[in-house]
C-alpha cells in the first residue's frame, strides 16, 4: 500500500525527487562526488557506486548534460539519463556511463549492460526476472533470467516516483454555478448546483532509470456544503440550468440539486448562505515494473460562493 507521505496541494508542490528519495533510490547518491587524482576541484571526497560495484566515479556534469538543473532526469519524457553524473569503468580502463537509456545499468563484473525486459516473458520462472544483457559494442542483446538483480542494477523506487508525481499534481478548483444566479432564490425552491471545471481524468507520467511510472487523478464526487449545516453529495458535475428548457422546480435525475432551503438567509452574516463545493479525486498509480496501487491516494479541492434566499411573499386581499 502506498504511504500517504504527500498531498496534492500547494503546500507540497515544491517537493522534489531529490528531497524525497528513499529505499532503492538512496543508493544512487546523486549528489555525491569523488575526488580522484586529476579530478575536478571542489568535489566531495565521498561517493557511492551502484550496488555491488566499486569502480565508479561521480564527475561533475558538463553544461547541458543530464544532471543540469534545467535539463536533468525526471523530466517526465524519458530524456534524462537516470544515472546522474556517475560513470563506470570497464576492465580495460574505458569509461562508460553507469546507466544508458537504451542499454540499462552497467555491471562491472562482466562489462555488460542489463535492462529489465518489458514486458516480462510469459515463461519466466517464479522468483526470477528476465533481463536484456548487452555485452558487445554492436549492441546485440541476449535474454537472461536471474533470481537477484545483477551488480550495478539500481533503478529508482517506483513508489517514490509516484509520490513525487502526486506531490506536484495540480488540479483545478471547482467552478461553482448555481441557479438561481444573480437574483435571490426562494424558500422551498430547489437550488441547482453545477461544477463547470473539468471532470476528465488527468494523467501524469515520469520516466527515470528505465522505470516508467504514471498516476491518474479521477474525479469521483463533489460534496456541497449548503451553509446551513446540510450537505449534498453528487457523483457528477451536475447539469447547468437552462431557462425555457428546464423547470426550476423539477430538476431532472442527472441534475445535482438541493431540494430547497427551509428558511431565508436574512439571519446569516451578510444575509446570504455560504456554499462550499469540495471536489474529490482518487489517484491510482502504476509502473512498468508491475508495482502500483488502485486505491493508494486521494485528494480534494474546494471553492466557495454564496446565495441569497428570501421568503416567498404571499399577497392576500
Amino acid at each position: 500500500m502506498l504511504t500517504r507521505r504527500a498531498r496534492a496541494t500547494g503546500a507540497v508542490a515544491g517537493l522534489t525527487r531529490r528531497a524525497l528519495a528513499t529505499g532503492a533510490v538512496a543508493g544512487l547518491a546523486l549528489a555525491a562526488a569523488l575526488v580522484v587524482p586529476g579530478g575536478p576541484a571542489g568535489a566531495d571526497p565521498v561517493a557511492e557506486c551502484p550496488p555491488g560495484q566499486g569502480n565508479c566515479d561521480v564527475w561533475e556534469h558538463l553544461p547541458g548534460e543530464p544532471g543540469d538543473d534545467d535539463g536533468g532526469s525526471g523530466s517526465g519524457d524519458g530524456g534524462g539519463s537516470g544515472g546522474g553524473d556517475r560513470v563506470c569503468e570497464k576492465d580495460d580502463g574505458t569509461v562508460v556511463p553507469c546507466y544508458d537509456n537504451v542499454l540499462g545499468w552497467f555491471n562491472s563484473a562482466d562489462d555488460c549492460y542489463y535492462k529489465r525486459a518489458e514486458p516480462q516473458p510469459t515463461d519466466v520462472e517464479p522468483g526470477k526476472t528476465a533481463y536484456l544483457r548487452t555485452c558487445s559494442a554492436a549492441g546485440s542483446s541476449d535474454l537472461v533470467f536471474l533470481t537477484d538483480p545483477p551488480a550495478g542494477f539500481a533503478p529508482p523506487d517506483p513508489e517514490q516516483m509516484a509520490l513525487d508525481l502526486f506531490a506536484n499534481l495540480t488540479l483545478d478548483l471547482p467552478e461553482i454555478r448555481t441557479a438561481p444566479s444573480g437574483a435571490p432564490g426562494l424558500v422551498g425552491v430547489p437550488v441547482w448546483l453545477y461544477d463547470a471545471s473539468s471532470w476528465e481524468p488527468e494523467r501524469r507520467t515520469d520516466v527515470e532509470g528505465g522505470v516508467t511510472v504514471w498516476i491518474e487523478a479521477i474525479p469521483t464526487k463533489i460534496v456541497w456544503r449548503m451553509g446551513n449545516g446540510e450537505t449534498l453529495e453528487c457523483t457528477s458535475a451536475g447539469i447547468p440550468f437552462k431557462a425555457g428548457v428546464h423547470d426550476p422546480r423539477q430538476p431532472p435525475r442527472e441534475a445535482c440539486a438541493y431540494p430547497g432551503y427551509p428558511r431565508a438567509s436574512s439571519t446569516k452574516q451578510g444575509g446570504r448562505y455560504e456554499i462550499t463545493a469540495v471536489k474529490h479525486w482518487t489517484v491510482p498509480w502504476g509502473s512498468s515494473t508491475g508495482e502500483g496501487d488502485q486505491d493508494a491516494l486521494s485528494t480534494s479541492r474546494d471553492a466557495t460562493t454564496s446565495i441569497q434566499i428570501d421568503e416567498l411573499q404571499v399577497v392576500t386581499r
